[in-house]
């Protein structure tokens, strides 16, 4: 049976303070549904035009879309009518699947190798073809799309061990709904408060709390960011970094009979794994 291997990405609409200011009634997931809206094409390099198109709703702030890159080519065949060889253009347009949750943040790509060799470059594309909207240039928004890693590993190992020393984890504004307390929440907001679209933050200590380090680094994950940790995994071993970082949790599909609303329910399942453990 044919699959097809969907992957988590969040994505991220960030404005500086003061235009949050003046737009305050326009929320990212505002934003990121008015852009798709648009229904965007960008050559984003020469004869490579990317689209998005296809656009259908799943109830609610949910729905699918389709994203793809239109490439014109030349190809020479035999004209048997005149017996010469002749060159004629066409043009290909490979596509995507895509599905996504505005009120959570984000989105479950399909890799099509005739896009990118790697999933990951054709969020970038997506990323590229966003952040060009009209809605994104007139409110001033960077926009991120980011994956989401599967932090299982990266916990399983700070559990283990036998201490904690150093904890070090990137943030980026506004503020998600979803982030913890104690760190992504309260540094979103300083990042945002103080015009920057995004910093890093480090703790050190003799033997740092290893749930409080859980729920950040859960919650680091879901919102798209990086971590590391130093740890020691028995009291005579040196200490080690260990790294949050690397490919986007993923799901597979019956390339065929795949349904898109049947899609977005187990990838939502599959966030909120990485979010809250289950």
């Amino acid at each position: 049976m044919a699959t097809i291997e969907y992957s988590l990405f969040r994505v991220k609409m960030i404005r500086p303070i003061q235009t949050s200011f003046l737009h305050d009634k326009i929320k990212p997931r505002d934003i990121f549904e008015n852009a798709l809206r648009e229904r965007p094409s960008s050559e984003i390099h020469p004869g490579r035009i990317w689209h998005i198109g296809n656009i259908k709703e799943i109830g609610g702030e949910a729905g699918y879309f389709a994203f793809g890159r239109t490439t014109k080519t030349t190809n020479t065949k035999f004209d048997e009518t005149t017996g010469n060889f002749i060159e004629e253009d066409f043009e290909t347009s490979p596509y995507t699947h895509v599905v996504f949750d505005a009120s959570i943040g984000f989105v479950g790509i399909a890799h099509n190798r005739r896009l990118s060799r790697n999933v990951t470059g054709i969020a970038r594309k997506l990323q590229q073809v966003l952040q060009g909207t009209e809605i994104a240039l007139a409110n001033d928004v960077e926009v991120l799309v980011s994956p989401i890693s599967d932090p299982d590993g990266f916990l399983k190992t700070i559990s283990s061990a036998y201490r904690v020393l150093r904890f070090t984890a990137h943030f980026t504004g506004p503020n998600p709904f979803d982030a913890d307390e104690f760190f992504q929440r309260p540094l979103s907001v300083y990042a945002s408060s103080a015009n920057a679209t995004k910093g890093k933050a480090q703790i050190d200590g003799d033997n740092l709390n290893k749930e409080v380090i859980t729920e950040v680094a859960r919650s680091t994950a879901a919102t798209g960011n990086r971590a590391t940790a130093q740890v020691k995994k028995s009291k005579t071993q040196a200490p080690v970094t260990i790294g949050l970082t690397g490919d986007p949790v993923k799901r597979r599909f019956d390339e065929v009979s795949h349904d898109p609303a049947e899609v977005l329910k187990e990838l939502t399942v599959l966030y909120n794994e990485v979010r809250h453990d289950g």
